[in-house]
């Protein structure tokens, strides 16, 4: 039995197809190791290679034995703490439309329903080949900055002055939280951009300004800064390991990020020196030191008021009176000031460690993971989520101003739900197929390898 012969029947016996070749490489790669070793013991080729075949075993036995390796698995760890976060996130919207007349129990019923709905997009998500965007990423970008922009130009519909929602048979769509959907795809526009050196680059900070242009359209700036730093953040990670070939990553980084942080203060200063700003009555600055306590403000100060008699533990019921005509947006922005009060601080602290707990799920799959499209893939999710439950945590602390962000998997509207649980099938899809897909460095290893034995 030659070799090519003995890797056929080995890889036959394997079910996944995907890690036919992956698999078929390693074991030639140690054929051939031990052929060389049999070489330099006085073997001539041919005698070598045959004798290196025969130590590999019964090629059925070996196949089989590969075959529980490398197969998709199913993380029903993962999949079971989404479950508890849908269940917690289900009794909390129940209490409110319990205790909130105007919500009512047809409330109740759609937030059951967008998060059951959500639940099942994650399960599709996860049975889904993430790895197609090694090859498509760009233009699954592209596709997707396209529809978000055709859909705010055709279908967007103004409200307070910003168009940020898409109304669709019966169903209002919040584009601004589809915007978050970019992070994932960017991962694969760097991976696609890798080893281009300046090309890759330029090309990959593009992209982020291009990211940036639907959230500057709906005029919101806390959703553009954020969604930049969060690229800019990749984009980082990607220049460390040594994506586009950076002689000085770590002085390139720094410059750039003096740069960025630089910027912002001598925009406003410029502004205010040529007159187009006044500095105190700017609406976005009052907005960010968390002034005006009687505008654009109030949310923050009167939370900050209804948390003044909250104790570490408290037998509640979901009462909402204190809430109700005095923070606006309580079922979005502010449950976690809603537990606090409620049921005192030590309920607010569970649903945080809940969260963090799924949060270092996602980082310890992707630090785990072999390929690097799928390491920077659920690097983008776990730091979108990190950056939307800090933020949102210390906003119902009274630490940040009143900012309107929604905190994943909790946040009253059907659009948090879904966008947050298909990012967290993306992770879950990266998962499944750790065992399956090699590294991108792996491929080129083989082929390095068998170069020297050729050479030798």
């Amino acid at each position: 039995m030659d070799r090519e012969e003995y890797i056929q029947i080995l890889t036959d016996q394997i079910r996944c197809a995907k890690a036919r070749a992956m698999v078929g490489d390693e074991i030639r790669m140690h054929i051939d190791d031990q052929a060389f070793a049999f070489r330099e013991q006085g073997m001539g080729e041919e005698q070598a290679l045959k004798a290196a075949v025969r130590e590999m075993g019964d090629p059925v036995a070996a196949g089989m034995s590969m075959d529980r390796i490398h197969r998709p698995e199913i993380p029903w760890g993962m999949i079971a703490l989404m479950a508890v976060i849908g269940l917690v996130s289900a009794a909390i919207h129940t209490l409110f439309g319990l205790g909130d007349p105007e919500l009512g129990i047809s409330y109740v019923k759609v937030q059951i329903g967008c998060t059951l709905a959500g639940f099942l997009a994650m399960i599709c998500v996860c049975i889904v080949d993430y790895s197609f965007l090694a090859a498509h990423g760009t233009g699954t970008a592209a596709g997707f900055i396209g529809s978000l922009l055709l859909m705010w130009s055709f279908l967007g519909q103004n409200m307070n002055g910003a168009t940020r929602w898409v109304h669709i048979g019966g169903l209002n769509i919040g584009l601004e939280t589809f915007i978050y959907l970019f992070v994932p795809l960017y991962g694969a526009v760097l991976y696609r951009y890798r080893k281009e050196q300046v090309k890759g680059v330029i090309m990959s900070l593009l992209w982020i300004a291009v990211a940036a242009i639907p959230a500057y359209l709906m005029d919101s700036f806390s959703t553009r800064a954020l969604l930049v730093f969060i690229l800019l953040i990749l984009f980082s990670i990607a220049v460390v390991r040594g994506w586009f070939g950076i002689r000085r990553p770590k002085r390139f980084l720094a410059v750039l990020w003096m740069c960025l942080i630089f910027s912002g203060p001598a925009y406003i200063l410029f502004q205010c020196v040529t007159g187009r700003t006044n500095l105190l009555h700017s609406r976005r600055v009052r907005m960010l030191l968390g002034l005006d306590p009687k505008g654009i403000n109030y949310a923050r100060y009167a939370v900050l008021d209804v948390l003044k008699d909250s104790q570490l533990i408290r037998t509640g019921n979901g009462d909402l009176s204190k809430f109700i005509g005095r923070v606006p947006s309580y079922n979005e922005d502010y449950v976690p000031a809603f537990l606090a009060v409620s049921f005192g601080y030590a309920a607010a602290a569970a649903l945080a460690v809940l969260l963090g707990l799924m949060v270092y799920g996602i980082f310890r799959i992707a630090f785990r993971q072999k390929n690097e499209l799928g390491m920077m893939i659920s690097c983008g999710c776990g730091m979108n989520f990190t950056a939307l439950i800090l933020i949102c945590l210390f906003e119902n602390m009274g630490l940040l101003p009143h900012m309107s962000f929604d905190l994943p998997f909790i946040s009253a509207g059907g659009t948090n739900m879904i966008v947050s649980y298909i990012m967290a099938g993306i992770v879950l899809s990266v998962y499944r197929y750790k065992s399956v897909l090699p590294g991108e460095l792996a491929g080129k290893a083989v082929t390095d390898r068998q170069a020297c034995i050729r050479k030798a």
